[in-house]
């Protein structure tokens, strides 16, 4: 039996709620506890304004928005699609633990002793982290195997931030290229163990907002396919080499229009090339 915890940025999260409930579906899988963070706080706010700069009133946005994702848009691979294919209503992720009688807890952050104490009473094998900040050493220790994150980059190449638009910027749309990588956290950025990853097919006509629109469902696929490959033995962790990568910071505006403008010429050279006429 795989016990597992699940660690999310927000009670409605569409992505944890879709891990939590394919996950539970699971043979052989069980899932021991859920920690949510308190949605918004003064030291919270500090930090990812630090982070995200003027990008949080957006990203505050969607996540209070995040309930209706699940009805829209109307894109036959975005993540409010997939939500109605495999049945997720809108129930929260407290209720969800209520309803299975798995124990609930809404933290100020992931690392606070109240959660600690939580997720160690659970003991589980592995947590998967769904969002919501930094993750400490001692929270990282807890499960047996480790705490799995799933990455919107291809690493070791692309760490950190805006690691979709940056293979563009750097004409490397061919080689690494965009895609997703599941990974063991460790203490650095995105610098752990690799268990699996995928590539993002580019089609025509994309933008950096259709693209991204495709990523949310893949996270769940990568997350789903690593609990079922780390519960069967079935993935084994691949260590990164810290020379191998370099992290990335948010893109400024003007280098994001330039990278929007590298993928535009990249997809029409590829529409109009021998073969395409």
């Amino acid at each position: 039996m795989m016990r597992i915890a699940i660690l999310s940025p927000i009670a409605n999260s569409i992505y944890s709620r879709l891990v939590a409930h394919l996950a539970a579906a699971e043979p052989d899988v069980e899932i021991v506890a859920i920690v949510v963070r308190t949605p918004w706080n003064v030291s919270r706010i500090k930090g990812e304004f630090r982070r995200d700069g003027a990008r949080l009133i957006q990203k505050v946005r969607t996540k209070l928005l995040a309930r209706e994702e699940t009805v829209a848009p109307d894109l036959t691979d975005s993540i409010g699609a997939f939500a109605r294919e495999v049945g997720l209503g809108s129930e929260d992720l407290k209720a969800f633990a209520a309803r299975r009688n798995i124990p609930f807890l809404q933290a100020p952050d992931h690392n606070a002793p109240a959660a600690l104490d939580l997720l160690r009473r659970a003991a589980p094998d592995l947590i998967a982290f769904t969002g919501g900040g930094m993750i400490r050493k001692d929270l990282l220790s807890i499960p047996r195997i480790g705490v799995m994150n799933c990455h919107a980059g291809l690493l070791p190449h692309y760490r950190g931030m805006d690691v979709v638009e940056w293979p563009a910027a750097e004409n490397r749309l061919n080689d690494p290229g965009i895609g997703l990588t599941l990974h063991l956290m460790d203490t650095g950025l995105d610098t752990g163990p690799i268990l699996k990853q995928k590539r993002l097919d580019l089609r025509p006509g994309d933008t950096f907002a259709s693209i991204r629109s495709r990523i949310p469902q893949g996270l769940v696929t990568l997350m789903l396919e690593g609990i079922r490959g780390l519960r069967d033995g079935g993935i084994h962790p691949a260590p990164q080499r810290q020379s191998d990568g370099r992290q990335y910071y948010v893109m400024h505006p003007r280098i994001r229009a330039y990278a929007e403008a590298q993928l535009s010429r990249f997809l029409e050279a590829r529409t109009s090339g021998p073969g395409n006429s």
